[in-house]
């Protein structure tokens, strides 16, 4: 084998430690003599790989062989025996190389390399030998002694000192042998003349030739050689020169002049004439490569010249004349063949598949992928070459002295991509540079880096209650761009539990992600429920993932209202109420309870049958009030059917059966509703309020008792200047109230009978340290113009006497008043005095009361002077009255309820009413609404209806007995009456029948045309 073919053998040796990845390489050299039989061992590989630390598999095969550059001659056993296969011949495999090499390359299981030399010895098992068996040669008698005849040489396929080493001749006087060594190493051998010649003495001569190589014993081949003497010529041709040297480059074409040689004979005609040859021992490669023109001696190129095979041409020529006898003369021509750079980079890759190579996804960086040999057959620079990786990949090339390597240079992810097409680009150094590309696919191989990837992260479903089991819910997925098992996703519900019941038990998933239901679901026992679905591919080892799924129970109108209160019995329900209940009287709630949601569980409750026009229902919350009054004669019970009705589609209902009882033993009291903050917040202020009146009055009484000196005081309206608006007829009553002013009412102390201007007497004793330490919370320093300035008047109805209001206008009863402002006030004893008066005097005192005594008219209140007016003929009294606490009296007749709040509101048709009754007493309290505020509840609506302004007052007659009931007069009428009463001079007239008849025209003068009425007016004017 040639030297260049066993440099590729060690590269293809280290681009397989390269292309594993190996980190470990060992070289294991082995010397055989040629000649061996087959199946000679030549070295037990496995042993001698172990001792250098070679890692081996622990069952056969132990090595696997890669390459092999004379697989015919060596091959390695399974066990790792290296033996031969057939008789080697070093003489043919290597011929006449110095070094006879025969590589091998073997891996382990582990990726180790073992690179293995078997060295061929060379035996001297060739003797030289002749190409034939004798010589012929014809030498003119006049060849002169030096003259030179080149012979035809011998070979020996033996290398080295094994060849052809040296010529001999018979010994003799005549001729002799001249060896010379050739350029490529090889011998020759020329005869030479060493005497002259006589060819009439004798004209044939018979010689052996020996060659004998370099062995030991050296090895002869020999040859006959017949010299025959002819008669001469006497001039030989002659060269210019001996010797030539000349140049040809290496892509000269065909034809291309190498030299053109001249040899000349001064001999004329035939014996002149010159004819140019080739020497017998030109080889035939130089044949082919070159040609000589034998008539002109000119040497043209006659095949392709390659620098990379052949630098060197030794061509040996001769000049021959025609004549008889001739002499040939000869030269040498030594041909230099010049490098070019015509050979372009040879790219060579040395991998299992030089197409494509395949790559793992996880392949680290620096990881080997192939190994490149670029080599280029011109010389020097142009030779020199440069390789390089073209484009943009992870991948970069790794140069070295006489090879490179394509490494991983960046992430690799087959799921972005899983090819790579990569240029390998390698250019000479000369001018102009060649260049060569090679490409290689590279696959990346799939590895299990990718775990599935659910669409969405959370899945929610709206699924109707009531649905079947094992219907389709909804279904998932997920995605792995894995190849193959990698990529194969199934699909399981992690485990759990949904309320407190394994999640099995409510869903399930088959493999490729449809989630079933195994149960019906119920809203109201389930109305949403979270599992978790698990992706896993079935790579080794596997990955997986999970999402949230939330499936959403949606409510269904399957549940019927089911009536909760009142209790039922066998669908009746029995409900008592007062015979006297008034007009809006809550006789039950009806409750119903639906545990469905939203419209399918908003219930409206009706009534369907009965005595509808007795009752009325709330739709929303169930209230049962009655419509009407009913009277005694009112059948004892009623009955109606309630309906709760929801509102889904289709509308479910359920009902009551009621039955209302009329129970004369039970007070017109509403039920108690539900305690809620409101209603405690104003118990716990009333209550506040009751230990606080409580306290007052304990005070009082206390005060009372440690005052031995009883006072009287009147509670008179002496400063009230409101002009109350009386409407007669078709006159309209202004909707404006008119408020008392504190300042407006004063106490009078009194120590004597005080007679009022209707001469009513009456004793008032009080406790004058009680009304002394009252007196600081009037403050009253305003003049009669100053009271008359400050009369204000109300804004309008207020929602506490609306109904009040409203009915009076119908009524044309008008007694405007803001008495309540006065209540438990006291104004100081002076407070109703003149500047230059005497305190212990009355505002009507005259000189000869200083001096007789005073009479009641002093007591009187001051009265300013009539003003004229449009109203100024309308009578107006002063009554002392007093506040007493607010008594609700009770009528036997079921069928009208009545109240303070519905004084003046009755019709022609009412019934009598009681007797007024009251009775003077010491209490200073003026036109007091029902004590500790307490509220009236109006009849018809059920509504509390609490004024502090208008709430009705009882006038007590001293006459009267304690037990006789009063009519209800307002505070307003109250005021009326004592405004325009201040605009009236005192008469002197006894004041006790006139109270009486007041009393009795007040209880019977309700319609303003009455006799009654007018009689009232004209006692007022």
């Amino acid at each position: 084998m040639q030297t260049k073919e066993m440099e590729l053998i060690q590269l293809i040796a280290l681009w397989l430690l390269f292309w594993v990845g190996a980190e470990a390489v060992i070289n294991l050299k082995y010397g055989i003599n040629e000649e061996m039989k087959p199946g000679s061992v030549i070295g037990n590989v496995t042993k001698d790989a172990l001792k250098q630390g070679f890692q081996i598999a622990l069952q056969p095969p132990y090595l696997r062989v890669i390459s092999n550059s004379e697989p015919r001659w060596v091959e390695l056993s399974p066990a790792g025996i290296l033996t031969t296969q057939m008789k080697i011949d070093r003489d043919v495999v290597c011929r006449q190389n110095p070094k006879c090499i025969i590589s091998l390359e073997v891996m382990s299981n582990s990726m180790e390399i073992c690179v293995i030399k078997v060295e061929i010895e060379d035996l001297n098992d060739n003797a030289p030998r002749f190409p034939t068996s004798h010589i012929d040669i014809e030498i003119s008698e006049n060849a002169s002694p030096g003259t030179r005849f080149p012979l035809e040489g011998a070979s020996d396929p033996d290398s080295g000192i094994f060849g052809v080493q040296s010529y001999s001749i018979t010994p003799n006087e005549l001729f002799g042998l001249e060896i010379k060594t050739r350029g490529d190493g090889s011998k020759i051998a020329e005869l030479v003349v060493q005497k002259s010649l006589d060819r009439e003495t004798q004209s044939h001569y018979s010689y052996e030739i020996s060659a004998e190589d370099g062995g030991d014993p050296p090895k002869i081949g020999a040859v006959q050689l017949n010299i025959k003497v002819i008669d001469s010529n006497d001039n030989n041709p002659v060269f210019d020169e001996s010797v030539y040297t000349v140049n040809v480059m290496e892509n000269s074409p065909i034809n291309t002049l190498v030299i053109d040689l001249n040899a000349t004979d001064p001999d004329e005609g035939p014996n002149g004439e010159v004819v140019y040859t080739f020497n017998s021992y030109v080889t035939e490669k130089t044949r082919d490569a070159f040609k000589i023109d034998s008539r002109t001696g000119i040497i043209t190129v006659n095949g392709i010249l390659d620098y990379e095979t052949s630098q060197i041409f030794e061509i040996d020529i001769q000049a021959k004349d025609l004549g008889p006898n001739s002499i040939p003369a000869h030269c040498k021509v030594t041909v230099n063949v010049m490098d070019t750079n015509d050979n372009p980079p040879i790219i060579s890759l040395l991998s299992l598949n030089t197409e494509m190579v395949e790559v793992s996804e996880n392949a680290q960086r620096g990881y080997v992928i192939a190994l490149v040999r670029v080599s280029d057959k011109d010389s020097g620079a142009n030779g020199k070459v440069q390789c390089r990786l073209q484009g943009n990949v992870p991948f970069r090339l790794q140069e070295y002295e006489s090879f490179s390597t394509i490494l991983v240079d960046g992430r690799l992810d087959r799921e972005q991509k899983d090819t790579y097409n990569l240029t390998i680009q390698a250019e000479d150094s000369g001018s102009p540079p060649l260049r060569a590309t090679k490409s290689l696919v590279v696959k990346v191989s799939d590895e299990n880096d990718n775990p599935p990837h659910f669409i969405k992260p959370h899945y929610q479903e709206m699924v109707m209650e009531n649905n079947l089991p094992g219907s389709c819910l909804l279904a998932v997925s997920a995605e792995d761009p894995d190849l193959g098992m990698n990529g194969t996703v199934s699909y399981s519900i992690v485990p759990g539990e949904i309320k407190h019941m394994d999640v099995n038990t409510y869903v399930s998933i088959n493999p490729s992600g449809r989630i079933y239901s195994m149960r019906s679901f119920d809203h109201e026992y389930t109305r949403t429920f979270d599992f978790k679905v698990l992706a896993r591919d079935n790579g080794n080892p596997s990955l997986s993932s999970n999402a949230t799924v939330r499936i959403v129970v949606l409510d269904v109108n399957d549940n019927t209202p089911v009536m909760t209160n009142p209790p039922l019995v066998n669908g009746t329900a029995e409900v008592s109420i007062p015979r006297n209940a008034g007009v809006g009287y809550m006789v039950t709630q009806v409750k119903a309870d639906d545990y469905d949601e939203g419209e399918n569980g908003r219930l409206t409750y009706t009534i369907s049958e009965g005595d509808r026009a007795f009752f009325e229902i709330d739709q929303v919350n169930g209230e049962v009030r009655s419509t009407r009054m009913f009277g005694e004669n009112a059948k004892p019970n009623y009955e109606i059917t309630v309906v709760a009705r929801d509102h889904g589609k289709p509308s479910l209902s359920a009902s009551a059966y009621i039955v209302v009882y009329l129970s004369p033993d039970l007070n017109a009291q509403e039920p108690i509703g539900p305690v809620n903050l409101s209603l405690i917040f104003i118990i716990a202020l009333g209550s506040i309020a009751a230990i606080l009146f409580v306290t007052m009055i304990f005070v009082a009484v206390k005060c009372k008792r440690d005052n031995k000196e009883i006072r009287t005081y009147n509670c008179s309206f002496f400063y009230l200047r409101r002009v109350a608006e009386y409407s007669y007829g078709n006159q309209k009553k202004s909707s404006k109230k008119k408020k008392l002013n504190k300042n407006d009412i004063r106490l009078v102390p009194r120590d004597v009978e005080e007679t009022d201007k209707m001469n009513v007497t009456e004793n008032y004793s009080i406790d004058s340290s009680y009304v002394n330490s009252r007196a600081h919370l009037i403050k009253s320093t305003s003049t009669f113009k100053d009271l008359e300035g400050n009369s204000l008047k109300d804004s309008g109805h207020e929602e506490s006497d609306q109904t009040d209001s409203e009915h009076d206008v119908q009524r044309g009863h008008y007694v405007d008043t803001a008495v309540n402002d006065v209540l438990n006030m006291t104004v100081p004893p002076n407070v109703c005095q003149l500047p230059d008066q005497d305190p212990s005097e009355g505002f009507h005192c005259q000189d000869e009361c200083r001096i007789l005594g005073h009479s009641d008219r002093c007591w009187m209140p001051r009265v300013p002077a009539r003003v004229k007016s449009p109203e100024h003929g309308r009578n107006v009294i002063a009554l002392s009255i007093e506040a007493t606490t607010v008594d609700v009296p009770h009528y036997e007749d079921g069928t009208i309820k009545r109240t303070f709040a519905t004084f003046g509101k009755d019709g022609p048709e009412d019934v009598e009413r009681g007797e007024l009754k009251g009775k003077r007493t010491q209490e200073s309290q003026v036109c007091s609404p029902k004590a500790n505020g307490g509220a009236v509840r109006e009849a018809g609506n059920g509504r509390e209806a609490s004024s502090p302004i208008t709430s009705p007052v009882h006038l007590k007659s001293p006459l009267s007995k304690p037990s006789s009931a009063y009519n209800t007069l307002k505070c307003r009428d109250a005021e009326r009456i004592a405004n325009h009463s201040l605009l009236r001079q005192p008469e002197g007239k006894d004041s006790e029948p006139a109270v009486r008849e007041i009393n009795t025209l007040l209880h019977d003068g309700r319609d303003k045309e009455s006799p009654s009425s007018k009689r009232l007016k004209d006692i007022v004017l």
